[in-house]
């Protein structure tokens, strides 16, 4: 992937049909936040609108203000996929980004902004999409928060998302199952260090998220 004054050049051997259908529905939506496909260039390559701003690959101490924003922004991605069609032909509820973290948002005056990489969109449920990006934009198992922290942090980015399918509660349930799919698929593709590290967030929330919620009464 490389930049070419205003624009991303990025060549995949993938099928990426589903993706410009989906920014091409996003443009028609009048959803800034994401980049628009603009066609290919002689060699074949996806040309995509470059979303000025910054990237923020190290930061995890986002603030309150941070969190809340990012969350009404996946909020409205939700909302304006609602009605694309590959989402009412699947019988979905909204399209997942499926790996919208911190590492895939463009910062503007350090709030949320962009949405970039799509590459993992699926049809499925706000539910399963808040969770994955609640894990990762607060952190959690990172030891700067508490547990304490990170319920408060937790209830405070759900609550940003403000939608009725969506608690604390649902989304302490859902966490764990995230997780454990995420170290299943890295233990598969060879990539230890990347199961260790869901493995070890799966342990921190079974123990200070889910537990919290969802007491099971054990000694």
């Amino acid at each position: 992937m490389v930049r070419i004054g205003d624009t991303v050049r990025r060549a995949t051997q993938r099928d990426t049909s589903l993706q410009r259908a989906l920014l091409d529905h996003l443009q028609a939506k009048g959803f800034v936040h994401a980049p628009r496909f603009l066609g290919h260039d002689d060699t074949g390559r996806d040309i995509l609108t470059y979303l000025p701003g910054e990237v923020l690959f190290d930061k995890d101490d986002f603030s309150d203000a941070q969190l809340a924003g990012a969350a009404r922004l996946l909020r409205r991605f939700h909302d304006c996929t609602a009605d694309f069609p590959p989402v009412r032909d699947a019988g979905a509820e909204i399209m997942c980004h499926n790996d919208w973290t911190p590492a895939n948002t463009v910062f503007v005056k350090d709030v949320p902004f962009g949405m970039i990489d799509f590459d993992t969109i699926m049809p499925g449920t706000r539910l399963w999409d808040l969770t994955y990006s609640a894990w990762t934009w607060l952190g959690l198992s990172e030891e700067r928060w508490s547990p304490h922290d990170q319920l408060r942090r937790l209830e405070l980015f759900v609550a940003a998302y403000d939608h009725p399918s969506c608690t604390p509660a649902l989304v302490a349930a859902c966490l764990p199952a995230r997780q454990a799919g995420r170290a299943h698929w890295a233990t598969q593709q060879g990539r230890s260090a990347g199961a260790d590290w869901a493995n070890a967030c799966l342990a921190w929330t079974l123990s200070n998220i889910t537990n919290h919620y969802h007491p099971d009464g054990l000694p």
